[in-house]
């Protein structure tokens, strides 16, 4: 197992549990939630994507130049996405990516019927706000949104790291 590496994430729902074991397996290394108590043991010396601001805290910038952050949702990856999901997450530590950084969107899975209290409010909220705020440009974009909060949408696929994958073994191969 590599020691070099490791797959750190936080799941709500399982898709990005999902994702992390599998780039970990791929990569030869241990996915670990950020909530595990062995995370206090690692030594990293020290939102867009959920938790990123506590993890990172702990980066210093040679940490952030081996940094590959994967983020997982069921908007399909605009460059539009991209930016938001960048500048509330690695935007707000190194806005000029001097580190190089990396940034993955991964399709996730949602389940209308999975989703209770104040996250199916939220949802219904999101899909009124998608409708009401629409320009006739964005007017599909907006509907096929709301089709994927209504009624789910499944994007998780193993192809989806394949990328992902190759630029993390990139990065360990200069270390």
């Amino acid at each position: 197992m590599s020691k070099k590496a490791i797959v750190i994430y936080t799941s709500k729902r399982g898709s990005t549990k999902q994702y992390a074991e599998w780039i970990a397996e791929d990569l030869g290394c241990e996915a670990v939630a950020f909530s595990d108590p062995r995370m206090k043991e690692i030594n990293l010396r020290g939102s867009g994507i959920v938790d990123f601001d506590k993890f990172g805290k702990l980066l210093d910038d040679e940490l952030m130049q081996k940094l590959i952050v994967f983020g997982v949702g069921m908007a399909d990856e605009t460059a539009d996405n991209y930016a938001q999901v960048w500048g509330y997450s690695i935007g707000k530590l190194d806005p000029k990516n001097e580190n190089r950084s990396i940034l993955y969107i991964l399709g996730g899975k949602y389940d209308p019927a999975s989703v209770q209290g104040m996250d199916k409010f939220l949802m219904k909220v999101m899909k009124t706000v998608l409708i009401s705020g629409s320009t006739p440009d964005a007017k599909s974009r907006a509907n096929f949104m709301k089709d994927r909060i209504e009624n789910g949408v499944d994007m998780v696929f193993r192809d989806n790291i394949q990328s992902l994958v190759k630029d993390a073994r990139k990065k360990l191969e200069e270390q």
